[in-house]
Protein backbone atom coordinates (compact mmCIF):
# COMPACT_ATOMS: atom_id res chain seq x y z
CA UNK A 1 0.00 0.00 0.00
CA UNK A 2 1.50 3.31 -0.91
CA UNK A 3 1.66 6.14 1.27
CA UNK A 4 -0.48 9.16 1.33
CA UNK A 5 0.93 12.23 2.74
CA UNK A 6 -2.59 13.94 2.83
CA UNK A 7 -4.48 11.22 4.44
CA UNK A 8 -1.88 10.54 6.79
CA UNK A 9 -1.58 14.80 7.84
CA UNK A 10 -5.72 14.72 7.70
CA UNK A 11 -6.16 11.60 10.42
CA UNK A 12 -3.28 12.43 13.06
CA UNK A 13 -4.25 16.69 12.58
CA UNK A 14 -4.42 17.21 16.24
CA UNK A 15 -0.80 15.53 17.08
CA UNK A 16 0.72 17.86 13.64
CA UNK A 17 -1.02 20.70 15.22
CA UNK A 18 0.58 19.73 19.02
CA UNK A 19 4.22 19.35 17.23
CA UNK A 20 4.07 22.45 15.47
CA UNK A 21 3.33 23.99 18.76
CA UNK A 22 5.35 22.12 20.26
CA UNK A 23 8.32 23.00 18.34
CA UNK A 24 7.35 27.22 17.94
CA UNK A 25 7.59 27.00 22.13
CA UNK A 26 10.77 25.39 21.69
CA UNK A 27 12.32 27.83 19.66
CA UNK A 28 11.00 30.58 21.80
CA UNK A 29 12.85 29.14 24.32
CA UNK A 30 16.18 28.54 22.70
CA UNK A 31 16.15 31.59 20.83
CA UNK A 32 18.76 33.68 23.00
CA UNK A 33 20.82 30.52 22.69
CA UNK A 34 20.55 30.23 18.75
CA UNK A 35 24.04 31.60 18.27
CA UNK A 36 25.43 28.93 20.59
CA UNK A 37 23.51 26.14 18.60
CA UNK A 38 24.89 27.23 15.10
CA UNK A 39 28.41 27.89 16.21
CA UNK A 40 28.04 24.34 17.86
CA UNK A 41 26.99 22.67 15.28
CA UNK A 42 30.00 24.12 12.96
CA UNK A 43 32.35 23.53 15.46
CA UNK A 44 30.97 19.89 15.30
CA UNK A 45 31.85 20.11 11.33
CA UNK A 46 35.11 21.25 12.29
CA UNK A 47 36.15 18.67 14.45
CA UNK A 48 34.80 15.87 12.90
CA UNK A 49 38.37 14.98 10.40
CA UNK A 50 39.88 14.59 14.78
CA UNK A 51 37.38 12.60 16.22
CA UNK A 52 37.44 10.19 13.39
CA UNK A 53 40.99 9.52 14.03
CA UNK A 54 39.85 7.87 17.46
CA UNK A 55 37.82 4.90 15.52
CA UNK A 56 35.39 3.38 17.22
CA UNK A 57 36.55 5.57 20.94
CA UNK A 58 33.77 7.71 19.61
CA UNK A 59 33.22 10.07 22.96
CA UNK A 60 36.93 10.50 23.65
CA UNK A 61 37.17 11.73 19.99
CA UNK A 62 34.63 13.74 20.65
CA UNK A 63 35.75 15.30 23.42
CA UNK A 64 39.43 15.84 21.98
CA UNK A 65 37.86 17.49 18.97
CA UNK A 66 35.77 19.71 21.01
CA UNK A 67 38.91 20.70 23.02
CA UNK A 68 40.95 21.25 20.14
CA UNK A 69 38.61 23.32 18.42
CA UNK A 70 36.90 25.32 20.51
CA UNK A 71 40.24 26.17 23.42
CA UNK A 72 42.14 27.92 20.55
CA UNK A 73 39.17 30.27 19.33
CA UNK A 74 37.92 31.03 23.04
CA UNK A 75 41.34 31.91 23.71
CA UNK A 76 41.90 34.22 20.76
CA UNK A 77 38.42 35.58 20.68
CA UNK A 78 37.74 35.78 23.97
CA UNK A 79 41.42 37.78 24.94
CA UNK A 80 40.50 40.24 21.52
CA UNK A 81 36.94 40.98 23.26
CA UNK A 82 38.77 42.07 26.62
CA UNK A 83 41.25 44.36 24.46
CA UNK A 84 39.11 45.85 22.12
CA UNK A 85 36.10 46.37 25.32
CA UNK A 86 39.58 48.05 27.42
CA UNK A 87 40.25 50.32 24.17
CA UNK A 88 36.40 51.58 23.88
CA UNK A 89 36.75 52.26 27.52
CA UNK A 90 39.75 54.31 27.36
CA UNK A 91 38.43 56.31 23.79
CA UNK A 92 35.33 56.96 25.97
CA UNK A 93 37.44 58.61 28.84
CA UNK A 94 39.89 59.81 27.83
CA UNK A 95 39.27 61.70 24.82
CA UNK A 96 41.77 64.86 25.34
CA UNK A 97 44.38 63.26 25.77
CA UNK A 98 44.11 60.65 22.97
CA UNK A 99 44.20 63.82 20.37
CA UNK A 100 47.27 64.85 22.18
CA UNK A 101 49.01 61.60 21.95
CA UNK A 102 48.11 61.40 17.98
CA UNK A 103 49.09 65.09 17.25
CA UNK A 104 52.24 64.25 19.31
CA UNK A 105 52.98 60.93 17.53
CA UNK A 106 52.56 62.88 14.09
CA UNK A 107 55.19 65.60 15.12
CA UNK A 108 57.72 62.82 15.79
CA UNK A 109 56.47 60.75 12.67
CA UNK A 110 56.80 63.74 10.35
CA UNK A 111 60.12 65.31 11.05
CA UNK A 112 61.53 63.22 6.96
CA UNK A 113 58.19 64.30 5.43
CA UNK A 114 57.17 67.14 3.23
CA UNK A 115 55.08 69.83 4.41
CA UNK A 116 51.91 68.78 2.92
CA UNK A 117 52.21 65.52 3.69
CA UNK A 118 52.73 66.54 7.41
CA UNK A 119 49.99 68.41 7.48
CA UNK A 120 47.52 66.27 5.95
CA UNK A 121 48.55 63.66 8.95
CA UNK A 122 48.12 65.55 11.08
CA UNK A 123 45.03 66.32 10.40
CA UNK A 124 43.93 63.04 9.27
CA UNK A 125 45.02 61.86 13.06
CA UNK A 126 42.85 64.89 14.38
CA UNK A 127 39.81 64.45 12.13
CA UNK A 128 39.67 60.32 13.14
CA UNK A 129 40.36 61.12 16.83
CA UNK A 130 37.54 63.61 16.89
CA UNK A 131 35.15 61.41 15.06
CA UNK A 132 35.87 57.87 16.95
CA UNK A 133 35.90 59.10 20.19
CA UNK A 134 32.17 60.41 20.68
CA UNK A 135 31.25 57.48 19.28
CA UNK A 136 32.45 55.64 21.44
CA UNK A 137 31.60 57.31 24.68
CA UNK A 138 28.22 57.43 23.01
CA UNK A 139 27.87 53.58 23.30
CA UNK A 140 26.09 52.29 26.27
CA UNK A 141 28.23 50.41 28.84
CA UNK A 142 25.45 47.71 30.34
CA UNK A 143 24.12 47.23 26.68
CA UNK A 144 27.54 46.69 25.72
CA UNK A 145 28.17 44.80 28.41
CA UNK A 146 25.21 42.33 28.50
CA UNK A 147 26.00 41.93 24.68
CA UNK A 148 29.29 40.78 25.41
CA UNK A 149 27.80 38.57 28.59
CA UNK A 150 25.31 37.02 26.16
CA UNK A 151 28.47 36.42 23.52
CA UNK A 152 30.22 34.41 26.12
CA UNK A 153 27.26 32.21 27.41
CA UNK A 154 26.64 31.35 23.83
CA UNK A 155 30.06 30.25 23.09
CA UNK A 156 30.28 28.36 26.47
CA UNK A 157 26.88 26.53 24.94
CA UNK A 158 28.74 25.89 21.56
CA UNK A 159 31.32 23.52 23.48
CA UNK A 160 28.56 20.77 24.89
CA UNK A 161 26.50 21.67 21.50
CA UNK A 162 29.98 20.87 19.50
CA UNK A 163 30.67 17.24 21.91
CA UNK A 164 26.86 16.03 21.35
CA UNK A 165 26.29 16.60 17.95
CA UNK A 166 29.73 14.92 17.14
CA UNK A 167 28.81 11.72 19.39
CA UNK A 168 24.86 11.10 18.74
CA UNK A 169 24.48 13.41 14.88
CA UNK A 170 24.66 11.05 12.51
CA UNK A 171 22.45 8.61 14.76
CA UNK A 172 20.23 11.87 15.12
CA UNK A 173 19.52 12.19 11.39
CA UNK A 174 19.16 8.31 10.73
CA UNK A 175 16.67 8.22 13.24
CA UNK A 176 14.55 10.91 11.22
CA UNK A 177 15.58 9.34 8.20
CA UNK A 178 14.07 6.02 9.77
CA UNK A 179 10.81 7.86 9.60
CA UNK A 180 10.49 8.49 5.95
CA UNK A 181 8.62 5.46 3.43
CA UNK A 182 10.99 2.61 2.61
CA UNK A 183 11.32 4.02 -1.15
CA UNK A 184 12.63 7.52 -0.13
CA UNK A 185 14.88 6.51 2.63
CA UNK A 186 17.96 6.36 -0.12
CA UNK A 187 17.04 9.43 -2.11
CA UNK A 188 17.32 11.49 1.38
CA UNK A 189 20.34 9.40 2.44
CA UNK A 190 22.07 10.53 -0.54
CA UNK A 191 20.75 14.59 -0.57
CA UNK A 192 22.10 14.60 2.89
CA UNK A 193 25.44 12.87 2.10
CA UNK A 194 26.09 15.66 -0.80
CA UNK A 195 24.70 18.59 1.54
CA UNK A 196 27.22 17.13 4.48
CA UNK A 197 30.00 16.95 1.73
CA UNK A 198 29.72 20.41 1.01
CA UNK A 199 29.23 22.11 4.73
CA UNK A 200 32.38 20.04 5.64
CA UNK A 201 34.50 21.63 2.77
CA UNK A 202 33.18 25.51 3.72
CA UNK A 203 33.36 25.03 7.07
CA UNK A 204 36.57 22.77 7.70
CA UNK A 205 38.47 24.92 5.58
CA UNK A 206 37.24 28.41 6.38
CA UNK A 207 38.32 27.53 10.76
CA UNK A 208 41.35 25.70 9.79
CA UNK A 209 42.93 28.53 7.77
CA UNK A 210 41.50 31.01 10.39
CA UNK A 211 42.70 29.41 13.48
CA UNK A 212 46.13 28.77 11.70
CA UNK A 213 46.64 32.26 10.82
CA UNK A 214 45.61 34.29 14.13
CA UNK A 215 47.79 32.27 16.08
CA UNK A 216 50.90 33.19 13.83
CA UNK A 217 49.42 36.49 13.60
CA UNK A 218 49.13 36.61 17.31
CA UNK A 219 53.17 35.84 17.80
CA UNK A 220 53.90 38.03 14.91
CA UNK A 221 52.21 41.38 16.52
CA UNK A 222 53.40 40.87 19.90
CA UNK A 223 57.30 40.01 18.66
CA UNK A 224 56.98 43.66 16.82
CA UNK A 225 55.28 44.91 20.02
CA UNK A 226 52.29 46.02 17.85
CA UNK A 227 49.34 47.44 20.33
CA UNK A 228 46.75 45.10 21.40
CA UNK A 229 47.81 42.49 19.84
CA UNK A 230 45.05 39.76 20.72
CA UNK A 231 42.66 42.04 19.53
CA UNK A 232 44.48 42.16 16.13
CA UNK A 233 44.72 38.50 15.82
CA UNK A 234 40.62 38.09 16.56
CA UNK A 235 40.53 40.73 14.09
CA UNK A 236 42.42 38.33 11.45
CA UNK A 237 40.57 34.94 12.65
CA UNK A 238 37.39 36.87 11.53
CA UNK A 239 38.88 38.88 8.59
CA UNK A 240 40.23 35.14 7.26
CA UNK A 241 37.17 33.32 7.70
CA UNK A 242 35.91 35.80 4.24
CA UNK A 243 37.41 34.73 1.18
CA UNK A 244 39.18 37.34 -0.83
CA UNK A 245 39.14 39.34 2.87
CA UNK A 246 41.56 37.16 4.14
CA UNK A 247 44.51 38.71 6.74
CA UNK A 248 45.26 41.50 3.89
CA UNK A 249 42.64 43.62 6.08
CA UNK A 250 44.79 43.70 8.82
CA UNK A 251 48.38 43.40 7.27
CA UNK A 252 48.27 46.17 5.12
CA UNK A 253 47.00 48.95 7.73
CA UNK A 254 49.60 47.86 9.87
CA UNK A 255 52.16 48.21 7.61
CA UNK A 256 51.36 51.60 7.12
CA UNK A 257 51.83 52.28 10.75
CA UNK A 258 54.61 50.60 10.77
CA UNK A 259 56.05 52.70 8.47
CA UNK A 260 55.27 55.73 10.42
CA UNK A 261 56.67 54.73 13.57
CA UNK A 262 59.61 52.91 12.18
CA UNK A 263 60.03 53.52 8.48
CA UNK A 264 60.41 51.69 5.22
CA UNK A 265 62.61 49.19 6.60
CA UNK A 266 60.60 48.25 9.14
CA UNK A 267 57.23 48.44 7.22
CA UNK A 268 58.89 45.88 4.49
CA UNK A 269 60.02 43.62 7.17
CA UNK A 270 57.15 43.30 8.85
CA UNK A 271 55.32 42.88 5.72
CA UNK A 272 57.48 40.61 4.35
CA UNK A 273 57.17 38.45 7.42
CA UNK A 274 53.64 38.89 8.00
CA UNK A 275 52.78 37.54 4.21
CA UNK A 276 55.02 34.68 4.32
CA UNK A 277 53.97 33.82 7.64
CA UNK A 278 50.09 34.17 8.25
CA UNK A 279 48.78 35.21 4.44
CA UNK A 280 50.97 32.74 2.63
CA UNK A 281 50.77 29.07 4.64
CA UNK A 282 46.93 29.18 5.27
CA UNK A 283 45.40 31.40 2.02
CA UNK A 284 47.70 29.91 -0.51
CA UNK A 285 47.91 25.89 0.61
CA UNK A 286 45.84 25.17 3.33
CA UNK A 287 42.22 26.92 2.13
CA UNK A 288 42.83 25.72 -1.76
CA UNK A 289 43.89 22.48 -0.96
CA UNK A 290 40.29 21.59 1.58
CA UNK A 291 38.52 23.70 -1.00
CA UNK A 292 39.19 21.85 -3.45
CA UNK A 293 39.14 18.05 -1.70
CA UNK A 294 35.87 19.29 0.27
CA UNK A 295 33.69 21.31 -1.32
CA UNK A 296 32.62 22.49 -4.90
CA UNK A 297 30.73 25.37 -3.75
CA UNK A 298 32.05 28.87 -5.89
CA UNK A 299 34.23 31.20 -3.30
CA UNK A 300 31.73 34.16 -4.73
CA UNK A 301 29.17 32.20 -3.07
CA UNK A 302 30.67 31.69 0.27
CA UNK A 303 32.02 35.41 0.58
CA UNK A 304 28.56 36.84 -0.19
CA UNK A 305 26.98 34.51 2.00
CA UNK A 306 29.21 35.35 5.15
CA UNK A 307 28.92 38.88 4.71
CA UNK A 308 25.01 39.10 4.11
CA UNK A 309 24.60 36.11 6.73
CA UNK A 310 26.08 39.14 9.31
CA UNK A 311 25.03 41.76 8.26
CA UNK A 312 21.01 40.21 8.95
CA UNK A 313 21.14 37.96 11.81
CA UNK A 314 25.38 38.85 13.15
CA UNK A 315 27.44 35.84 14.60
CA UNK A 316 24.52 33.21 14.10
CA UNK A 317 23.11 34.63 10.30
CA UNK A 318 27.50 34.09 9.59
CA UNK A 319 27.81 30.90 9.90
CA UNK A 320 23.64 29.86 8.63
CA UNK A 321 23.85 31.55 5.68
CA UNK A 322 26.42 29.43 4.19
CA UNK A 323 25.43 26.74 5.58
CA UNK A 324 22.22 27.69 3.55
CA UNK A 325 23.63 27.94 0.31
CA UNK A 326 25.50 24.81 1.28
CA UNK A 327 22.00 22.57 1.18
CA UNK A 328 20.92 24.43 -1.91
CA UNK A 329 23.66 23.85 -4.05
CA UNK A 330 23.59 19.88 -2.83
CA UNK A 331 20.04 19.56 -3.52
CA UNK A 332 20.45 21.60 -6.81
CA UNK A 333 23.92 19.13 -7.34
CA UNK A 334 22.01 15.49 -6.68
CA UNK A 335 18.62 16.65 -8.34
CA UNK A 336 20.87 17.53 -11.55
CA UNK A 337 22.82 14.02 -11.79
CA UNK A 338 19.39 12.56 -11.27
CA UNK A 339 18.39 14.09 -14.27
CA UNK A 340 20.86 13.66 -16.49
CA UNK A 341 21.22 9.76 -15.47
CA UNK A 342 18.74 8.59 -17.82
CA UNK A 343 20.00 10.87 -21.04
CA UNK A 344 23.24 8.74 -20.49
CA UNK A 345 21.15 4.95 -20.92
Amino acid sequence: MDFDPGRWCSEHRGMLIIALASLLLIFFFFFPFLDGIILGTVFAYVGKPIRDKFGNRKRLGSLAAAFCIVLPIFVILGMGMIEIANQILILARNQEAIRSALVILAEQTSQNMSPWMNNLLTSSLENAASTIAPIASSIPVFHLGRVASLAIINFIVSIPVCYFVLVDGESFVESIISLLPQREKEAYRKYISRIDYILSGIFIATIYTSILGSIIAAFIFYAFSLPRPFALASIVFIAGMVPFFTSWLVIIPLTFYRYFVDGMQGAAVFFILSSSLIYLPSELLIRPYLVAAKSSLHPLLVMLSFLGGALVAGIGGFFLAPAIMGIIVGIYQVRREELARPART
